[in-house]
């Protein structure tokens, strides 16, 4: 068999929506000396959420065939199919797919069909269920002995390829890509500090590591779950991520005690090496509104709090600070927004500053008749008559003015501008006994600019930035 894979993608872990290329060559089939016809490489792709048996009918999610180009190579381009098969999470749920005993919680309650939450909401951690999955490819070339003759494969045998990871993730193209001699590229997670394995790594969020937080916010920090070599290229050593710690400080001394979140099962994460998609991508609930889910004493003073990922003893991820924003001393409305970012996980920003609603009202109207004609006695009633408005529809505008901020502050909310999948958060309620599940907390909207014009301390010495989104669910009214 001389069908060989000349080119693939040279990590592991890769994002759906990127570019996922392989290059085959078959230099016997496309031999003019040996007379084939109709000559196409084919791609089996299989899809699961576990590596056991995945090349299996059961898991083909489909069969791609190319043509050989000028040269005789096979070029395949996987992304446009996979992205189908990741997705981002928006609820919490099971620790992994053989487990039913344990899930995520929302103030102590585990999540179920009557109990749900919103992602944003976890007390302690959520594994994924949608972000990851395993793929794997079975390749051949087929082709005809004459113009007119069978197509068959070439080969009893197939070439599979080794099995990769997608996450539900963008490359920009301003995204450095590592390149070998093979031809194999791909953009280095590892490298760049999304894989947590030292103090200098980052959670999956291009937010600055100083950010700002009301005392009653949601919000979620996500990594992949390193605990073996899956994602790691910078060593031979890898530490597992074993717990989350939270110190608040106030008057630059520490405040309360040390708080500890250890990843286990019990808390709705996995600290361990599991052949399940579910674990290699994991949230933690980081927000203040989190932590007092998780029945979690507040300090009744502090300025900030710091959020870092360890393993059984060293940190594995940078301190991120998370400092207390009062409300605007004009009484502006403070409107938090989350997003999906580029790595499928979600951000988070409160827009501090005026804010203005605008509602665009779309009616349907008829003109009533005149009097009472179809009762025994007639009578000009003042309610009829006239023009009515059979339905109203409402769509709300809303335009946002951030604080006052950095460069880099600047630079990442541009991912929001970019995202397709925006929401307004609602903080934690404090109306216990009608906490509610649905519909409560999260709001789906849409960012209606189509032009943003990047602010430098240069051009602009101060950055401000000015959003406006549309709430996509319309108000109606009862019909008439």
């Amino acid at each position: 068999m001389s069908l060989v894979i000349e080119q693939k993608p040279k990590y592991r872990l890769i994002p759906a929506a990127s570019n996922i290329i392989y290059t085959m060559y078959d230099a016997v089939t496309i031999n003019p000396a040996n007379n084939k016809f109709k000559i196409k490489y084919t791609a089996e792709v299989y899809v699961n959420n576990q590596t056991s048996n995945i090349v299996s009918s059961a898991n083909r999610v489909g069969v791609l065939k190319v043509t050989p180009n000028g040269e005789g190579y096979g070029i395949f381009d996987f992304s446009p199919l996979l992205q189908n098969y990741v997705s981002a999470e928006y609820t919490g749920g099971t620790v992994h797919n053989t487990n039913n005993n344990n899930m995520s919680s929302y103030n102590a309650t585990q999540y179920s069909e009557t109990t749900p939450h919103s992602i944003h909401q976890i007390d302690k951690f959520s594994t994924n269920r949608n972000c990851v999955r395993f793929v794997s490819v079975r390749f051949n070339i087929e082709a005809a002995d004459s113009a007119t003759g069978t197509v068959t494969k070439q080969y009893n045998a197939n070439t599979i390829a080794d099995t990769i990871l997608i996450y539900n993730g963008v490359l920009y193209d301003t995204d450095i890509l590592n390149l070998d001699s093979s031809g194999n590229f791909g953009f280095n997670l590892d490298y760049q500090g999304f894989i947590m394995n030292g103090n200098t790594d980052k959670f999956l969020t291009n937010a600055p590591t100083k950010q700002y937080i009301r005392d009653n916010d949601y919000l979620t920090l996500a990594f992949f779950s390193q605990y073996d070599l899956d994602f790691i290229t910078n060593t031979s050593s890898v530490s597992a991520i074993k717990k989350v710690k939270f110190q608040f400080y106030n008057n630059g001394s520490t405040t309360g005690s040390l708080i500890t979140k250890d990843i286990t099962t019990a808390n709705g994460g996995h600290s361990g090496y599991m052949n399940d998609s579910n674990v290699k991508l994991q949230f933690v609930g980081a927000g203040i509104g989190n932590l007092r889910g998780d029945s979690t004493t507040i300090p009744a003073s502090w300025d900030y709090y710091t959020v870092q990922a360890f393993g059984a003893v060293n940190a594995l991820s940078q301190e991120y600070e998370f400092y207390n924003q009062t409300e605007d001393c004009k009484n502006y409305e403070t409107i938090r927004l989350t997003w999906l970012n580029k790595f499928g996980v979600w951000d988070y920003y409160n827009f501090s500053k005026k804010s203005v609603r605008t509602f665009n009202t779309q009616r349907k109207s008829y003109t009533q008749i005149t009097g009472t004609w179809n009762s025994s006695k007639f009578r000009l009633d003042g309610h009829t008559g006239g023009k009515k408005y059979f339905t109203n529809n409402t769509k709300e505008t809303i335009t946002l003015n951030t604080d006052y901020i950095t460069e880099n502050e600047a630079i990442w909310l541009e991912e929001l501008f970019n995202s397709n999948d925006v929401y307004i958060l609602e903080q934690r309620s404090t109306d216990n006994a009608n906490e509610g599940y649905l519909r409560k907390y999260v709001k789906p909207t849409t960012i209606t600019n189509t032009t943003h014009t990047r602010k430098t301390k240069a051009n602009d010495r101060l950055i401000q930035y000015t959003f406006s989104i549309e709430v996509d669910k319309t108000k109606k009214s009862q019909l008439m």
